[in-house]
């Protein structure tokens, strides 16, 4: 099947794409090279197809996801690709999407940052039945990312990223004390809140969208295969060339803030597909990194509450396999006044103490995530002053 990938109104390459949207199979004429998907292999029309199939894949929800199986049988397709072309691989992290051949769509008629679209998809991917028998596609959530349960939801005009946990329930709360800390330390953050769906009031976390129908997340992932690597060098070099080479401003300050806050909450997730850069889906200049995201994999989420505890060395990601191997990253610590995090046990004790929260998290638990939080933070400070000697 004939598609045109497009960015917001600029035709970017001629696609050839499976029926069902399992795969790309060919490209075309390439309009536009400088628009492709950042990371896409330039060396030949082989290559070029090879990895737009790996980003057409890595655009759908990947097949981890929480309850996809269920899912997908409800919505009768058969792999999580074939829900792309059904919502024209729109997305609420970029401005890309495809166009069918003879099809005289804009990306104004579209587009989900300035156009109203469907929530069944996601209310069926986090478990709920769908709102009819006719079930409308055209949603974001069809290119939701990351194996916990989301959706996509327009609540007051703005687009809001809803997130569930699992086995514990931690993870939601979880990115609101990731949020109140980077607030307390200043730091260039995505503000999260709590909130309870359903008859169980299930906590779930919501966030706004960080996104504009002006610019575009790139991931440190597509940021990362700009350049080969050298002899010799890691990942934190490479990362830090790669940025250079895009011009993206502010890069080593921003990583500094990513490797401080991982390191209090014990962020055993931060891969290469949860932070990253803006630009502007026009100009393609980059504005600098996105605010810190996606915190909700931390202080020993999966962890029965008799065994959590701080652990002196916490495995990380994504430039060090260990926190306090990653910490030494940090250009300029004296810019983290740790003072700013006294009391901070009382914001998490008001968080997690009200009837409906300590229906999934007990007081055992809300200790030991404050002895946790607490710990880190003094562990922090005893790096700091190593590095500072």
């Amino acid at each position: 099947m004939k598609y045109t990938l497009m960015q917001k109104n600029h035709i970017v390459a001629e696609l050839d794409i499976a029926k069902g949207g399992s795969e790309i199979t060919g490209i075309g004429e390439i309009c536009s090279a400088e628009r492709l998907p950042v990371g896409t292999k330039l060396t030949d029309k082989e290559s070029i197809c090879d990895t737009l199939d790996h980003w057409w894949r890595r655009r759908s929800i990947p097949i981890s996801r929480s309850g996809l199986s269920r899912a997908l049988r409800i919505l009768d397709v058969n792999t999580p690709q074939e829900l792309l072309t059904k919502c024209f691989g729109l997305s609420l992290s970029d401005q890309y999407w495809v166009k069918p051949e003879g099809s005289v769509l804009s990306w104004e008629d579209i587009n989900f940052f300035d156009n109203e679209f469907s929530e069944d998809v996601g209310e069926i991917l986090f478990g709920n039945r769908p709102g009819s028998d006719s079930l409308d596609m055209r949603s974001p959530d069809c290119t939701a990312d990351g194996y916990q349960k989301k959706k996509w939801k327009i609540t007051d005009g703005k687009r809001c990223l809803i997130k569930g946990g699992a086995n514990f329930f931690q993870e939601p709360f979880n990115e609101v004390i990731a949020s109140i800390i980077a607030d307390r330390l200043g730091l260039d953050h995505v503000e999260y809140t709590i909130a309870y769906e359903g008859t169980k009031h299930t906590p779930v976390s919501v966030c706004g969208d960080f996104i504009t129908r002006d610019t575009e997340l790139v991931t440190a992932g597509a940021i990362a295969k700009v350049l080969p690597y050298r002899d010799g060098e890691n990942k934190y070099e490479h990362f830090l060339r790669c940025c250079e080479k895009l011009c993206i401003p502010d890069v080593q300050c921003s990583l500094d803030e990513m490797i401080v806050l991982d390191y209090i909450i014990a962020n055993q997730d931060r891969h290469m597909g949860n932070f990253g850069a803006i630009r502007n889906a026009d100009t393609l200049d980059y504005t600098g990194m996105a605010p810190i995201f996606d915190c909700g994999t931390s202080l020993r989420y999966d962890t029965p509450a008799v065994y959590i505890e701080p652990a002196l060395n916490v495995e990380s990601q994504p430039f060090a396999g260990f926190h306090n191997e990653q910490i030494k990253l940090v250009k300029h610590p004296e810019r983290f006044d740790l003072g700013r995090l006294e009391g901070i046990e009382k914001d998490i004790t008001e968080l997690m103490s009200t009837p409906m929260a300590g229906a999934y998290i007990d007081e055992e638990r809300m200790n030991r995530i404050i002895e946790v939080v607490l710990a880190r933070i003094g562990m922090l400070r005893e790096q700091f002053r190593i590095m500072n000697e």
